[in-house]
């Protein structure tokens, strides 16, 4: 047997994952690429250098910068993958994000193969983000977003291969930078429950929320304004319904986003804000016991949070834009402005769609597209042909 590859993945915030889909999407293919026959190293924040182990992936922590800019992230994945370099000098191959491509000319130096990921269009999230944030803060978040597109055409000519987890961002990049390097391989979906889940379980941890089977809405991810979470609430209270709503994210008083949210919603009782919830058996049994899941978001590519939701078969109302459609596809029904959110939830309580068929659809997707097992096979595959051409 040959000497294992070893493969770094840079950008996430580190494993186990308490932040987000991206964060689990890195743990669900590490843990798997060990069993076949990887070395994995995973980079994450912390307060100061350290390594250590984690269900056999080597995690590699470096001081974090913290803050609410959008330059932050970027300067921790710089030191992140330079404090990587020095202490794990002999790796093969480094996966990182786009906003980290000036450093990839000094990684190819050392002889690393350069993996680009990419978890959509970057620099359109700031363009939309902008209406909240203030004057200075929009000057500034328009150089990031000259920064990104900039990012995001250099990813394409420097790295040895960009994934692009939809392929309508394969397709976007393909027609944008006329790239030949691109692989679509997208997320899988994590099983958040065990099949032997007791009823009893179930109603202890919707009753600790005040909540019932059936009777509320869902939604589950950022509180950033490309995720439409506004647009989301207006459809709510311009539907009227009985039920409630129930938003699971990060929110932040100090952030204006998250402000106008908090105003937006009005005191309205039945519209509850709840914080990330990272306990797995507890986001699983909100998921699972939901009415139906709204998912707005509107920048690509693939949602794992929307993947993880397919898995309990309910109703999805979604945001009509291509990189939703590919992965829902007939799994769901769409929606683009609030009245026709409001819409979607009054044909959906008065019986007028076929929530079975759509359930149904749902569970297709998963097997055919959003398997781990098939996930991690093709990172397999990708890492051992670069890392040997």
């Amino acid at each position: 047997m040959g000497k294992a590859l070893r493969i770094a993945f840079v950008g996430s915030r580190g494993i186990p994952a308490t932040y987000g889909g991206f964060e689990s999407h890195i743990e669900e293919v590490s843990q798997r690429l060990i069993n076949m026959g990887f070395q994995i190293y995973v980079t994450c924040e912390s307060n100061r250098f350290r390594q250590d182990t984690y269900n056999g992936i080597i995690r590699v922590h470096s001081p974090a910068i913290q803050g609410r800019t959008i330059t932050v992230p970027t300067l921790n994945d710089f030191l992140a993958i330079f404090h990587l370099l020095i202490r794990c000098p002999d790796i093969d191959l480094i996966q990182c994000p786009p906003d980290v491509i000036p450093a990839v000319a000094i990684l190819r130096l050392f002889g690393k193969k350069i993996i680009v990921s990419t978890g959509g269009i970057e620099w359109k999230r700031m363009a939309i983000r902008r209406q909240y944030f203030s004057p200075g803060w929009k000057f500034i978040s328009v150089l990031a977003s000259w920064y990104l597109k900039l990012m995001e055409r250099l990813a394409v000519k420097l790295s040895n291969a960009v994934i692009a987890d939809s392929r309508e961002i394969k397709a976007y990049l393909e027609e944008s930078y006329n790239a030949k390097n691109v692989v679509y391989i997208p997320y899988g979906a994590r099983e958040l429950l065990n099949s032997d889940i007791r009823a009893e379980r179930e109603q202890e941890v919707l009753e600790s929320f005040d909540l019932s089977s059936g009777e509320y809405y869902l939604t589950v991810g950022r509180v950033v304004a490309e995720n439409n979470i506004h647009k989301e609430i207006k459809g709510f209270k311009m539907a009227k319904s009985s039920k409630k709503f129930v938003i699971v994210g990060n929110f932040n008083e100090k952030d204006k986003y998250t402000s106008y949210l908090i105003k937006l919603r009005d005191n309205n009782p039945r519209i509850m804000f709840l914080n990330p919830i990272y306990d797995k058996e507890v986001l699983g049994i909100l998921r699972k016991n939901c009415y139906a899941y709204i998912h707005a978001y509107v920048v690509g590519g693939t949602s794992p949070s929307l993947v993880e939701q397919m898995l309990f078969r309910r109703p999805i109302l979604e945001y009509d834009v291509p990189f939703n459609r590919e992965v829902l596809q007939d799994g769901g029904v769409y929606f683009r402005l609030e009245d026709g959110l409001a819409e979607c939830m009054r044909k959906l309580e008065a019986g007028e769609f076929d929530v079975q068929k759509m359930g149904e659809w749902q569970s297709k997707r998963i097997e055919e597209e959003y398997n781990w097992d098939s996930v991690a096979e093709k990172y397999g595959a990708l890492f051992r042909r670069l890392v040997r051409s």
